[in-house]
């Protein structure tokens, strides 16, 4: 535990290398059925997402929302605008094959990712009460609607919006426990610690290290890309005209490993795209990797700079 604190976010990346670790050598360690699998497995990704959206929901004061909307619906704007804006120029400058092996699909599943994992345990050392609560919020733009409906902006693609619906069901149920019996929703937000831990476990369940590698020189210019266009615009704007930090904006520029599995849902509803789905898949692993490391260290910068 003393090292896992040491590390900026490190609740969840330390249990999250080390199921990536697992994961790469012996991928099908735990997928022997019955709870083990259930817990350690592949497949554990979604009910603990969802229970901690749930518990996150118990952690909002109806008070906060108009903070939390104030400045994350600011930032998320930003993020996706920007995010619309060069997917297009980049489809209408470079095709669908791209560039320096970067195809239109890897960059739009890449610029668009969102990991609300990460940013979580980064809010946990560095963040406040507001912080805490936009989990949930951001959660919603963390699915892979989003990038399907960037691609569907040069390309049609079939988007499932109840992946949407799922996530806002279990903050709303929190959301209303948390206000209407606060003793009970304290008592079940005791439960974040784990789940953050929990989640970091889950989703390195996601990461191959030597997919991640293949992306190679790629995988490199796709990270600093991601870097320039989504998050220095973020901190301009979160410290220009919402007067903070810039820490929010550093948590909001990570990359989730759920969406090394979105260039192939997209292959799925366009045969077109099978060319270039697994090097799409190994770019976003690889900024995965970066994100996770890089980001937290930059929000931990930010935080000391206001301390001084």
């Amino acid at each position: 535990m003393k090292l896992m604190k040491k590390i900026p976010g490190g609740t969840l990346l330390v249990p999250m290398m080390i199921s990536a670790i697992i994961h790469t050598f012996f991928p099908n360690l735990f997928n022997i059925g019955g709870v083990t699998e259930a817990l350690f497995g592949p497949k554990s990704l979604s009910f603990i997402l969802g229970a901690t959206i749930f518990i996150s929901g118990c952690t909002v004061k109806l008070s906060s929302i108009k903070s939390v909307l104030k400045i994350y619906g600011v930032l998320i704007f930003v993020r996706t605008a920007i995010s619309a804006i060069f997917a297009i120029l980049f489809y209408n400058i470079f095709g669908l094959d791209g560039f320096l092996g970067i195809s239109l699909v890897g960059f739009i599943c890449t610029i668009t990712s969102l990991n609300p994992s990460l940013f979580l345990a980064i809010m946990e050392d560095c963040g406040d009460e507001v912080d805490m609560s936009a989990f949930g919020f951001i959660s919603l733009f963390a699915t892979p609607v989003v990038a399907m409906l960037i691609f569907g902006l040069s390309q049609p693609t079939n988007i499932d919006y109840m992946s949407i619906v799922s996530l806002i069901i279990p903050l709303i149920l929190g959301v209303a426990i948390g206000n209407i019996d606060k003793d009970l929703g304290k008592f079940i937000s005791t439960g974040m610690p784990f789940m953050i831990f929990a989640l970091g476990w889950s989703v390195g369940n996601s990461i191959n290290l030597f997919e991640a590698v293949k992306a190679g020189f790629s995988g490199i210019i796709m990270a600093i890309i991601y870097y320039i266009l989504i998050f220095l615009p973020m901190l301009f704007v979160e410290r220009k005209f919402l007067k903070r930090d810039g820490v929010s904006a550093g948590g909001l520029a990570t990359i989730a490993g759920l969406s090394a599995s979105i260039p192939m849902l997209m292959a799925a509803e366009n045969s077109a795209l099978y060319a270039y789905a697994p090097r799409a898949a190994a770019i976003v692993t690889f900024g995965v990797i970066i994100t996770s490391f890089v980001s937290p260290y930059i929000c931990n910068k930010l935080y000391k700079q206001k301390e001084i």
